[in-house]
């Protein structure tokens, strides 16, 4: 069995005076390991410690680890590696440094966890090195970046897009401390700062609401960059693009920028049209080589952007014209300034981020919308 008290000695008698960690938590269920933990942390330079005395698969709210530099994670024997990378991405702030430690003995494990990117330590065999892994984090561990990026695509002007895209965004905010950041494209009209109520500049510059989440216009030449230093800071980038037929070639630049891509439809033919034209492109560029098609990554939102009105086409009208099931429903709202805690966007949101919602209303009708699958992040073939 580990003996943490003989290790910590011994750390102690190498203890390097001139050693600094900035802020660390700690996670476990375990006192005796964040009892070690901490103490080897410690001889190691950092008192600034945050304990977290939960399962790491247990926890929900994320406002406790938004001000650690590191994260060290006690996952004991689990050893779901997809798990834990949706944690990763969901969960922990992206720009913290996150090394795990935990009971599984095994290579093909380790192997597994560097493949995403985590490191992991074997508590029985290698806690020794969590000091030295600390200290030499930025130059040991490859970078991976967890900032998923979600492009959403209006098929008409007026559809109400950007107003999705905040409503989306505010979402997030409400149900998770996480870094997220807004980016309103120079596809369409820039009233993001109308619309949100905030001032916001034009010059392509990130304006703060508070320490983790912004907003920007973004300027005509960084149109179509969606790798910017800027993002990787961020867990969730929500790009707000216009696709109007004019523009509908720049899907080359997003499907390859985009993690995942909500199309947004109104109940107008012109929207129907240019919407299946963009599931058409979407689709013809995620067939492989074999004429197989990949998972999708598409979520469609009709979004009702007035009063119902005589004659309009009707759901099963707009999927049969698509030939894809409507995802969200999202309602008409008249106070742009409220958040509708009982919309399905906000309910999706929620199981996005892993959160438990009291009120929800299965729907036995929906089906192909699975968000363990929609929310991996793609992989590079």
């Amino acid at each position: 069995m580990l003996d943490l008290t003989k290790i910590n000695k011994r750390n102690i008698e190498n203890k390097n005076n001139n050693s600094t960690i900035g802020t660390v938590a700690v996670i476990s269920s375990r006192s005796h390991v964040s009892a070690g933990v901490m103490t080897q942390i410690r001889v190691n330079g950092c008192h600034d410690i945050i304990q977290v005395n939960k399962f790491f698969n247990d926890i929900i709210d994320d406002k406790e680890l938004t001000s650690s530099e590191y994260l060290i994670v006690d996952i004991e024997d689990f050893n779901d590696v997809d798990a834990i990378q949706q944690k990763i991405k969901y969960l922990f702030p992206a720009a913290t440094k996150k090394i795990f430690i935990g009971d599984v003995d095994s290579i093909t494990f380790s192997n597994e966890m560097k493949r995403i990117g985590a490191v992991y330590l074997h508590l029985d065999s290698q806690i020794t090195l969590l000091g030295v892994t600390l200290k030499n984090f930025e130059t040991d561990v490859t970078s991976v970046s967890y900032t998923q990026r979600i492009s959403i695509l209006g098929c008409k002007g007026g559809s109400g897009t950007s107003f999705v895209a905040y409503q989306f965004f505010k979402s997030i905010c409400g149900l998770s401390h996480l870094p997220v950041l807004l980016v309103q494209g120079h596809t369409g009209t820039p009233d993001l700062d109308l619309i949100s109520d905030t001032a916001l500049q034009h010059d392509g510059v990130i304006s703060y609401i508070d320490a983790n989440r912004g907003m920007k216009i973004a300027t005509d030449e960084e149109q179509w960059q969606f790798d910017s230093d800027e993002y990787k800071n961020y867990n969730i980038v929500v790009f707000d693009h216009n696709v109007t037929t004019q523009v509908r070639d720049k899907l080359a630049y997003i499907v390859p920028g985009s993690d995942f891509i909500f199309i947004v439809v109104t109940r107008e033919l012109s929207s129907v049209r240019n919407a299946r034209l963009i599931i058409d492109e979407l689709e013809r560029t995620t067939t492989t080589s074999d004429n197989q098609k990949k998972n999708s990554k598409n979520i469609i939102i009709l979004n009702e952007n007035h009063h119902s009105r005589p004659n309009e086409l009707n759901k099963e009208d707009i999927e049969n014209y698509l030939g894809k099931k409507i995802d969200i429903v999202h309602p008409y709202i008249k106070d742009v300034k409220k958040t509708d805690n009982k919309s399905e966007l906000y309910f999706f949101t929620a199981k996005m981020l892993g959160k438990n919602m009291k009120g929800e209303k299965p729907d036995g009708n929906k089906k192909g919308l699975s968000l363990f699958s929609i929310f991996n992040k793609k992989k590079n073939n």
